[in-house]
């Protein structure tokens, strides 16, 4: 009978201690889960604090090259439009002319819309929707209700969803023509799409400041057509913003280096170009580790037309 009862207790003792040698051991991998968690917790609040640290300083170099690039006695080709600081961080200024962009305002509003139709086409957009996309820009910014052919007024936004949409008015900012009907494909089709128009301006292009493919457009030559043009603005050492750049001074000779002498298209020319836009644009990108941030300002006689963060 003691042998029994001896017996009983020592395998309920045994029976205890293998459930507390269980729970130690589920215990332990509870803490494990939690000190790993912890830790990952830890490494993605590291790497939060490191990804803020950096846009913060990649920003202040972006606004420290704005702030030089700004100053009203600094020329394009200053080697003080590019810097770095002790921490590895750096900037990088351009400044140009906001009129180096097409006035998407003074494109739509005008009788012809060529211009605009040759943009599009050159970006590959098929014919139906360069039709669709324009009409629909177009009823957006003129002052009317009347439906364009192809077009699209309150009306047809209403059947979206949307209200007290269009604006009948021109755009104040180049962000409003995300709204127009057909432009939600422009982005994928064209990411730079933004590099191409303005708001600001008389709608003339500065031809001297121009990326070389616009005037290709403007003046409905190819590409091949720019050689010359382009070894001109680059002038004797080949780089461009330099001292030595060639400047264009007439649509003449704009015409002439082009090879175009079709009286109608030199007409066109001299009302579509200038040589030395009024409007200042400076860029600014700041980098710290591997992130940038870019910074524009867009200004006239000292006057702050624009300034904001664009993507790159």
């Amino acid at each position: 009978m003691n042998t029994h009862l001896l017996k009983t207790g020592r395998s309920k003792q045994c029976l205890a201690r293998g459930s507390s040698l269980m729970a130690v051991f589920w215990m332990i991998a509870v803490l494990g889960m939690i000190t790993f968690a912890a830790v990952k917790l830890l490494k993605a609040d590291t790497s939060n604090a490191r990804l803020f640290r950096d846009r913060m300083f990649a920003k202040r170099y972006a606004e420290m090259g704005l702030e030089i690039g700004r100053h009203p006695r600094m020329e394009l080709y200053d080697p003080l439009l590019a810097g770095s600081g002790e921490n590895g961080g750096s900037y990088q200024v351009n400044i140009t002319t906001e009129e180096a962009r097409f006035n998407i305002n003074t494109l739509l509003l005008a009788s012809d819309r060529a211009i605009i139709k040759r943009i599009f086409t050159s970006w590959g957009l098929k014919p139906d929707y360069t039709a669709s996309l324009i009409d629909a820009l177009k009823d957006w910014v003129d002052a009317d209700s009347n439906v364009s052919l192809n077009g699209a007024e309150k009306r047809n936004y209403e059947k979206q969803g949307l209200k007290d949409v269009p604006f009948n008015r021109p755009f104040k900012d180049l962000d409003e023509m995300l709204l127009v009907r057909g432009m939600e494909g422009i982005s994928d089709a064209r990411p730079d799409w933004r590099e191409w128009f303005t708001v600001h301006g008389d709608g003339r292009i500065d031809v001297n400041e121009a990326r070389s493919e616009f005037v290709a457009v403007l003046a409905n030559v190819p590409m091949e057509r720019l050689q010359q043009f382009d070894r001109f603005r680059a002038g004797p050492d080949g780089g461009r913003r330099t001292m030595d750049d060639g400047k264009i001074g007439s649509a003449v000779q704009l015409a002439q280096m082009l090879g175009v002498f079709q009286p109608k298209i030199v007409q066109e020319l001299q009302q579509w170009v200038q040589f030395n836009g009024p409007i200042k644009r400076i860029e600014s990108i700041g980098r710290f580790n591997e992130l940038s941030r870019k910074i524009v300002l867009v200004t006239q006689n000292n006057q702050t037309l624009w300034r904001g963060e664009v993507p790159q």
